[in-house]
């Protein structure tokens, strides 16, 4: 009898920091315009600034979300040979066509919808402001047909997104915790979690003066379904995700067990500000940025956990193979800069929008 040792040699993970950055982004903007096509939809009930919240939010992280992939796969330039070498079979090939298709059509959506705001900057006395405003291309007025029939069409093209992405880490059969319906479930409904996240940083960003009559209760309702039913499904959906391995128990782990816990209450957390939601004055900043951070917080790490420590589980042998974020731009750097890149964008766009009371709100904006 002989005895044959295996060693593997040590490798680069396959998913990087940059991917989580990804996947969060985009993800959020998704969701997003799934929302916004909610809130358009009911626009005599819901404010200009909410659905403005959710505009940007939607167009925003579809401009950052694609350039952190560009990180992931190492450089730009690998990203043409996806269009040279076209893959129908590949979900990754298939995202490059999705992906920049959802991206168009999500800054062209905010694009439209904000066009009135951007008209008003005409009036503003900053020569920067008046001449933002010929971006407007003309005084015509947009249409409600003309922006249904475009937001729509953003909806069917986020939900490709959301299979594409899904679908690239299920089809990975040697990682039983991402070969599962349960993950991409899981994607999806957290992204819900981080859509609403990004719409309470912009409220709190707009320059709305307090108590100015600018929300309705249907913006409330809005956001606490959202985050009520995203929240509960997330927490439906983990332990049926963190089950699927049958090589390794993660409740066996101590460090997953903390893992595990920390995503639970993060869940708990969003809940909790779901059920509060109706009583917070969404021009209070304070509580805006608090209930921002925790729903964000909570939507990222759900992906870190579920891409990166997923990665740090042994396929064949024993471990453990611990991770170490790097410092650099593709660890903490990287992460910051997407974050830096996504609230200058956020900043730019809120001094577009201009203050409107309540009254104007409800009124007809687009040509019927």
């Amino acid at each position: 009898m002989s005895i044959t040792e295996i060693l593997v040699q040590p490798q680069a993970v396959a998913w990087l920091p940059w991917a989580v950055q990804y996947f969060f982004y985009i993800g959020s903007a998704y969701a997003a315009a799934i929302l916004f096509l909610l809130s358009y939809l009911f626009r005599a009930h819901t404010s200009h600034y909410l659905r403005a919240a959710l505009v940007l939010t939607m167009s925003i992280g579809a401009v950052v979300g694609p350039l952190a992939l560009t990180g992931d796969l190492h450089q730009p330039g690998r990203a043409w040979h996806f269009y040279t070498n076209l893959t129908p079979w590949s979900w990754m090939s298939l995202g490059s066509v999705f992906l920049p298709l959802f991206s168009a059509l999500s800054v062209l959506t905010a694009w439209l919808y904000l066009r009135d705001d951007i008209i008003e900057l005409k009036h503003s006395d900053s020569a920067i402001a008046q001449k933002i405003a010929l971006f407007s291309l003309g005084n015509w007025q947009t249409t409600s047909t003309q922006m249904i029939t475009v937001t729509v069409l953003t909806c069917l093209s986020g939900l490709t997104i959301a299979l594409y992405t899904g679908a690239e880490i299920y089809i990975v059969q040697s990682r039983p915790l991402w070969h599962q319906p349960a993950a991409p479930l899981l994607w999806f409904v957290t992204a819900f979690i981080g859509a609403i996240g990004f719409a309470l940083l912009l409220l709190a960003l707009f320059p709305i003066p307090a108590k100015a009559n600018a929300f309705t209760q249907s913006d409330q309702g809005l956001i606490k379904r959202a985050l009520l039913l995203s929240a509960i499904l997330a927490a439906i959906l983990l332990p049926i995700w963190a089950s699927n391995n049958p090589s390794f128990s993660l409740y066996d782990s101590q460090e997953w067990l903390v893992r595990l816990g920390s995503l639970s209450v993060s869940f708990i957390a969003c809940i909790g500000i779901a059920l509060f939601a109706s009583k917070i004055a969404l021009y209070n900043r304070p509580q805006l940025l608090v209930m921002s951070a925790i729903s964000l917080l909570c939507c990222w790490y759900l992906r870190w956990v579920t891409i990166m420590d997923v990665q740090t589980i042994p396929k064949f042998d024993q471990g453990p193979y611990p991770y170490e974020l790097p410092m650099g731009s593709a660890g903490l750097l990287g992460i910051l800069g997407m974050a830096g890149l996504w609230l200058a964008l956020a900043l730019a766009a809120s001094e577009v929008i201009a203050i409107r009371t309540n009254k104007s709100i409800n009124k007809p904006q687009l040509a019927q």
